[in-house]
């Protein structure tokens, strides 16, 4: 029961951090949400860090699985795109880290440093997944450009949504991630081989936004 009740803190509170943002969450609304009373809260969870550092784990984690080479040294773009389908996923599971970033980073100095290894860790699995679409002649890339195009592909997928909310209105957690799948394909558009184009054509259309 004692365990249970960890997990339902740990689940309502990634549910609100991702709603509300942490800064506008409060451990008594976590309490309330799962219906039990603030102290009970706190003798699983001394503090809101507390909270944070129990989902950084978590994050780590499920980032572990999601973050690993092709299973082969030649990829398809079928492979790729599971990789990506599974890369938004988490992302969307964790919204509240990359939305609210900048003020976690300052609150929390383990947040900064767990989104530092995420996001290199996701620049080196684009790069291993474009070597791998290279080798099996899926797009046309040299090591340089190879570089280049995994960065920007990074950065699509960490900072896009906050891009968005900068020039448009928010979006919900769904659209977000196929806006971001969309960007990402196009960003491919241009260095797929010519009989694979179509392939990533019919892909892209699962996206349309």
């Amino acid at each position: 029961m004692t365990r249970n009740t960890r997990t339902r803190i740990l689940v309502s509170s990634l549910v609100l951090f991702n709603e509300n943002g942490e800064p506008n969450t409060t451990t008594n609304e976590i309490a309330d949400e799962v219906d039990i009373s603030p102290g009970n809260l706190y003798y699983h969870f001394n503090k809101k860090s507390d909270l944070i550092d129990a989902l950084l784990l978590e994050f780590q984690a499920d980032a572990k699985r999601v973050l690993h080479p092709p299973e082969s040294r030649q990829a398809s773009l079928d492979d790729f795109w599971v990789f990506l389908h599974l890369l938004l996923e988490l992302t969307a599971a964790y919204r509240f880290l990359l939305r609210d970033m900048e003020s976690l980073i300052a609150e929390y100095p383990k947040v900064g440093n767990a989104l530092k290894h995420f996001a290199r860790g996701l620049a080196a699995s684009f790069e291993l997944y474009l070597h791998a679409l290279a080798a099996g002649s899926q797009v046309k890339l040299d090591g340089h450009d190879i570089r280049v195009v995994c960065r920007n592909l990074a950065v699509i997928a960490l900072f896009s949504e906050k891009f968005d909310v900068l020039v448009d209105s928010p979006r919900t957690a769904d659209d977000s991630a196929i806006h971001v799948a969309a960007a990402v394909l196009n960003m491919l558009k241009p260095f797929v081989a010519e009989d694979a184009a179509g392939h990533l054509a019919e892909l892209a259309t699962y996206y349309k936004t």
